[in-house]
């Protein structure tokens, strides 16, 4: 029997996914009812064994603190479940320790966001492994972002602001906020290195424009060579998708993507998408403000919207605190249709 939905006061991410992973979770119980009070009651983290399973979760507080969608629905991955751990938040001693205990991969769930995608971790009663990222199945589900310089194959993309070298700017030594564009509140949070670019931004106005609208030049360059390279070289395509989806996990044949109350696994769509049948274009979608591409995928009888590559320089801005520098956008397109979502439970 699974968790009774008029008794659970859960709160979505922003339509029903961040609720869903705590009912997909309490699914694997016995108790169902009785982990979902647990959830309730220990918002910070906790444990909670069942008599067959060991669950275990960080901190859920903006998970458990308002009112659940009520007609989510919810699946199980295994029948026989020993350990579930909700990863979100968990520290990252713990994720450590459990790659060790589980011989996962090292960083498989303890790397960054970027590099870790897995929300949740099932081990069975003979050690199979599940790694599971929850997508939304309505509403907008971006596929990540990229933000540093970043390697698919033969095709890269140079984000940040790395070429910037900020040791060498006409900044001096001890900086305040009143020299800056910045409130006292939003100086002290930042890193000494974003407080350097917080005066430079404000004293050097005219140079920092110079910069920045050379470095988005020299984006909106990259980015066309970057689709170009997506669209011929099926290594590179593969190696962009199984990233975005699935991180430093992307070879695993442990990965699986949960929507709704479908499991897919990811190894399965990128063998499919191999297959010549499948054909890889990418066309411009720029707006007057932003500059971006489609990557669209097709069989011949249907075209799906990978995604929309957006670029943009963030923290261009004096009265903005932290100076992201270039990054690149991997949006949902379109809203709904023939997009990412849809290209995942066509080919499942």
């Amino acid at each position: 029997m699974g968790p009774t939905l008029d008794s659970v006061t859960l709160v979505a991410r922003r339509n029903t996914s961040r609720a869903t992973e705590l009912l997909f979770i309490a699914e694997h119980s016995v108790l169902p009812d009785q982990l979902i009070q647990k959830f309730r009651t220990q918002p910070d983290g906790g444990t909670f064994y069942d008599g067959q399973t060991h669950f275990e979760w960080g901190n859920i507080n903006m998970l458990v603190s308002g009112r659940f969608h009520r007609r989510a629905r919810v699946t199980r991955i295994t029948d026989k479940p020993k350990y579930v751990y909700h990863l979100d938040r968990l520290p990252q001693a713990r994720r450590v320790a459990l790659e060790e205990m589980h011989s996962l991969t090292h960083g498989s769930i303890s790397g960054s966001l970027t590099s870790s995608k897995a929300d949740a971790l099932v081990v069975d009663g003979v050690g199979q492994i599940f790694l599971i990222s929850f997508k939304e199945i309505e509403g907008q589900a971006k596929l990540g972002q990229v933000s540093a310089d970043t390697t698919y194959g033969a095709a890269s993309l140079d984000g940040g602001i790395d070429d910037l070298d900020v040791a060498k700017l006409p900044v001096p030594a001890r900086v305040s906020a009143s020299d800056t564009a910045l409130s006292a509140e939003s100086f002290q949070k930042i890193s000494i290195k974003d407080q350097k670019l917080a005066y430079y931004k404000k004293h050097h106005a005219s140079s920092w424009k110079k910069y920045v609208d050379e470095r988005s030049n020299a984006a909106r360059t990259n980015l066309r060579e970057f689709a170009a390279k997506l669209s011929s070289d099926r290594v590179s395509f593969l190696e962009f998708v199984g990233s975005a989806l699935a991180g430093s996990s992307k070879e695993s044949h442990d990965f699986y993507i949960v929507l709704g109350n479908e499991i897919i696994q990811l190894h399965k769509i990128l063998d499919e998408l191999a297959l010549p049948h499948w054909s890889v274009k990418t066309t411009d979608a720029s707006t007057a403000r932003k500059h971006a591409v489609l990557l669209t995928v097709s069989d011949g009888k249907s075209t799906y919207v990978l995604t929309r590559i957006e670029q943009s320089f963030e923290g261009a801005k004096a009265k903005v605190s932290q100076t992201k520098g270039i990054i690149f956008h991997f949006q949902q397109h379109p809203q709904v249709g023939l997009n990412y979502k849809q290209l995942l439970l066509d080919l499942r």
